[in-house]
């Protein structure tokens, strides 16, 4: 069969482009259930269990990073995570991309960490903690 004759080019391209990343995002959930399954909000605590050097399948040194989730990005494969925590007196943010290989688990350590149960984070992105002192947003004890 043809192709209809006045489709470009570009929005066949377009339209295959995202057939696929369809696909690798399905591939992805599946295979890793125990991160991308997980509900969380912004304003959360959460734990992300990661793989720091070895490779794929090396299972020897598995990094914790804890922390308040400042933001998601929502962007097909390109999903991520903005976590910020502090750790020794330093604050640090930092950009966990969700369909990452490096990622083994993902837990809810408390939710609506910000405001502490008592009410509902209206924002998408929380930025304004960046501002707050550093005891605010710890979530790691030390």
């Amino acid at each position: 069969r043809r192709p209809p004759k006045f489709k470009s080019p570009r929005k066949r391209a377009s339209k295959l482009f995202h057939q696929l990343n369809q696909e690798a995002i399905t591939k992805s959930k599946s295979s890793n259930p125990n991160v991308l399954n997980v509900p969380f909000r912004v304003g959360d605590a959460i734990e992300i269990e990661l793989i720091s050097m070895g490779g794929v399948n090396s299972t020897s040194n598995i990094d914790k990073i804890r922390g308040v989730v400042l933001g998601k990005s929502n962007k097909g494969l390109g999903s991520s995570v903005q976590i910020r925590d502090v750790m020794y007196g330093e604050p640090i943010d930092r950009q966990v991309p969700l369909h990452s290989p490096l990622l083994k688990s993902l837990k809810v350590l408390e939710k609506n960490f910000v405001h502490k149960g008592k009410k509902k984070v209206k924002r998408a992105k929380l930025y304004y903690l960046r501002d707050r002192l550093p005891v605010e947003t710890r979530v790691t004890k030390w």
